[in-house]
């Protein structure tokens, strides 16, 4: 696999936001860090809520943006989430006291990674997301597949992921 080969999703409806996150939360394993990049308001959170709804199987579950609490931890009996928005930090060195990497079987969810450049080399996935002109939806970028397995199981489903 090419480690610059990207995956691009576009997403018209919120309702094809929880496709990508059913799609993405059926290739998580326990450890993996994701990093959601994206301006404000461009579905960083919508897109966290329906992995974590998805992989824990409780599409009801309040989800609320971590912006204030910086981290919030989500589990069943299977599998655990962090789910972090780094917005409120003012230093990088920060992240150490946030304890994401505590739980070695935590998968973590990270919003404003850009906030923590250190976390880049580290992710197993990196989500950019960008609003479309006149607000017409969602552009999912997907890249740095550190998992090749998860990388040809998603090109593996034909009609919602683009290689690019």
């Amino acid at each position: 696999m090419n480690s610059q080969a990207t995956l691009s999703f576009c997403a018209a409806h919120d309702s094809d936001t929880d496709i990508l996150g059913c799609l993405l939360s059926a290739q998580l394993t326990p450890g993996n860090l994701v990093l959601l990049e994206g301006e404000l308001g461009a579905g960083k959170s919508a897109l966290a809520r329906s992995i974590i709804r998805s992989a824990l199987k409780c599409p009801e579950l309040e989800i609320p943006s971590p912006t204030f609490l910086l981290v919030l931890p989500y589990q069943n009996q299977h599998i655990s989430f962090l789910h972090a928005d780094l917005y409120r930090l003012e230093t990088p060195e920060e992240i150490e006291e946030l304890g994401l990497f505590e739980d070695p079987a935590a998968i973590i969810l990270v919003e404003w990674p850009q906030r923590a450049p250190n976390l880049f080399p580290l992710a197993d996935l990196v989500i950019k997301i960008e609003i479309l002109p006149e607000n017409k939806g969602r552009q999912f970028t997907l890249s740095n597949f550190n998992n090749t397995t998860m990388y040809d199981r998603l090109t593996d489903t034909p009609g919602f992921l683009t290689i690019t």
